[in-house]
C-alpha cells in the first residue's frame, strides 16, 4: 500500500471502505457514512467567495476554542477550501451533523450560508477526496494549514501534488478522540459555554500580521512583488538571502508536498 493511501485511510477511511491504490487521477468520491449510519470523517466546504479568513477562522477556533487537533485542509478548485475532521470513533449522523452544525454557527456566522457546505449531512454524504485532477490542468491538494492564505486567490495547484509528500504532510494530522469529541460537543451544543479562539499555536494561519500604528511588522522581506502564484513567491523566499533561515525553511517546506523527490 502507498504511504498516501494509507494515510488518507488511517485518516478519513471506515471499515468496509478500502480506498484504491493507487488512487484514479480523477480522484474517488468518499462515503462519509457507514451502511449502519455512522460516521468516522467530515469536512466543511467553504466556497472561494469567502476567500481564506473564515477558513484560518475555523481552524484556529477548532484548536484554540474546542482544543482539538488541528483539522486538515485541502485546495478544492471551484469549490473552494475544504476543511477535513477525522474521528478516531465513529458517531451516529445526526452527532456528526450536529458537530458541524455548532462549527458553522460559533466560527462561521459571518459566512453566507450560501458558501458553507457541511459533510456528511441527512442529503448528502460524498464527498471529493483530494488530491485529484479536476480539468484544465489544476489539482486539488492537501495543503499545509499555515501556507492557507497563499492560495486564496487560486484554490488548486497547477500541477500534480507529490503524493510521498502528500503522504508526508497528513502523517502530522491526527483523528479526535472520543473524550475530546464529546467535550467539543459540550460547548457547541445549544447553551453551551461560550469560549472565544484566542491567537495561539495556529496563528501562522493568519499570514500578514496585523498593521498596528506605529508599530513595524514582524516580517520583512526582500522578494518584493509581481508574483502570480504562490509556488514563485515561495521559491523566492527560499532562495532569498535576505530572509531569516526560519522563513527559508517554512517556504522549503511549504512547497514540499508540490514536487515529487
Amino acid at each position: 500500500m502507498h504511504s498516501l493511501i494509507a494515510e488518507l485511510q488511517r485518516l478519513f477511511g471506515r471499515p468496509g471502505q478500502d480506498l484504491p491504490d493507487p488512487l484514479p487521477a480523477d480522484g474517488v468520491d468518499l462515503d462519509l457514512v457507514s451502511p449502519d449510519g455512522r460516521v468516522w470523517a467530515m469536512a466543511v466546504g467553504v466556497a472561494p467567495a469567502a476567500g481564506w479568513a473564515p477558513v484560518a477562522a475555523l481552524c484556529e477556533g477548532a484548536v484554540n476554542g474546542l482544543a482539538l487537533p488541528p483539522p486538515a485542509v485541502s485546495l478544492a478548485a471551484g469549490a473552494g477550501f475544504r476543511v477535513w475532521f477525522s474521528l478516531a470513533d465513529p458517531v451516529p449522523l445526526a452527532r456528526a451533523e450536529a458537530f458541524l452544525a455548532g462549527l458553522q454557527a460559533r466560527f462561521l456566522a459571518d459566512v453566507p450560508a450560501a458558501l458553507v457546505s457541511l459533510l456528511p449531512s441527512a442529503v448528502g454524504r460524498a464527498v471529493p477526496l483530494a488530491p485529484a485532477a479536476v480539468g484544465e490542468g489544476r489539482w486539488t491538494a492537501f495543503i499545509d494549514p499555515a501556507m492557507g492564505g497563499m492560495f486564496a486567490g487560486e484554490t488548486w495547484l497547477d500541477m500534480a501534488p507529490s503524493p510521498e509528500r502528500q503522504a508526508e504532510l497528513l502523517a502530522g494530522f491526527r483523528s479526535i478522540a472520543a473524550a475530546d469529541f464529546a467535550r467539543a460537543m459540550a460547548v457547541l451544543e445549544p447553551g453551551g459555554p461560550v469560549v472565544p479562539a484566542p491567537v495561539g499555536p495556529v496563528a501562522g494561519l493568519v499570514m500578514e500580521p496585523p498593521a498596528v500604528p506605529g508599530v513595524a511588522p514582524h516580517i520583512r522581506l526582500a522578494v518584493g512583488g509581481g508574483f502570480v502564484d504562490p509556488k514563485s513567491f515561495l521559491l523566492a523566499v527560499m532562495n532569498d538571502p535576505g530572509a531569516s533561515a526560519d522563513h527559508r525553511i517554512e517556504a522549503a517546506k511549504a512547497l514540499l508536498p508540490y514536487f515529487e523527490g
